[in-house]
């Protein structure tokens, strides 16, 4: 009769073992999602940096425009004043041109 008193005690032991083991288990993954999970959701701290580093960011990209701007600007201006010369200068050469055609017109006339 002894034996038949062990082999429940050693069942138990090993069943509570076991669910021992089993909730240490369940335990351990609980604990890794939650970690897994705090580490894809963004804190505010993080939230802070994000949109803090986007700011800048943006007020760099804004700068860096405006400097490009103003530099096409520039050029756009020195294009269209160097334009005006050359108009101005053709205009003159026109000029010049036309009164030289006149003076040879009237002295051919007298002739």
């Amino acid at each position: 009769m002894t034996s038949d008193t062990t082999k429940p005690e050693q069942f138990e032991e090993v069943l509570t073992s076991v669910a021992e083991s089993i909730g240490s288990t369940l335990g351990n993954i609980a604990a890794k999602a939650n970690a897994a999970k705090e580490a894809l959701t963004p804190s505010p701290a993080t939230q802070r940096k994000v949109v803090t580093r986007a700011k800048s960011v943006e007020r760099r990209a804004k700068a860096i425009t405006r400097k490009v701007a103003r530099k096409v600007s520039k050029g756009a201006k020195k294009v269209a004043a160097g334009a005006k010369r050359v108009e101005k200068a053709a205009g003159k050469k026109a000029k010049k041109a036309k009164k030289v055609a006149r003076k040879a017109v009237k002295k051919a006339k007298r002739r």
